[in-house]
């Protein structure tokens, strides 16, 4: 069987540059890391979020990640002064299931960067409802 992270790269997405002893990861045009577990991987991309918006953000994107069931693999994590978007990627996952998915945590990651100022602005209540 072929190791997740094989599976990923051959999509074309998933891209490794050892440099200087160093293995880096991009995922599509974002910063990744990754870690391997058995036949299975976590993936995660850096997500440029300022630090004035930083509480109201990761409240609302706690709340969206919760209520979207698709985001049911994924999770946040502050790292070295960054915010990563994790996602967990199966090895019975057929190669539909995982193109897709990796084209989801790709959106879902410009929708958590980019719109997270129009979303702050535009609804002072709960967000859950509108993303389901």
């Amino acid at each position: 069987m072929m190791k997740m992270i094989d599976r990923l790269v051959n999509y074309g997405l998933l891209v490794s540059t050892l440099a200087q002893g160093k293995m880096t990861w991009q995922l599509g045009k974002r910063k990744a890391a990754v870690i391997e577990l058995n036949q299975s991987a976590s993936i995660g991309v850096v997500i440029n979020v300022p630090i004035e918006t930083e509480s109201d953000w990761l409240r609302h994107m706690s709340l969206v990640l919760a209520a979207c069931e698709e985001a049911r693999d994924c999770g946040l994590e502050y790292q070295n002064n960054e915010w990563i978007l994790w996602r967990y990627y199966d090895e019975s996952q057929d190669e539909d299931a995982l193109y897709q998915a990796l084209l989801f945590q790709q959106a879902l990651a410009n929708f958590l960067e980019k719109d997270r100022g129009q979303i702050l602005e535009q609804h002072s209540a709960s967000i859950v409802g509108r993303v389901v």
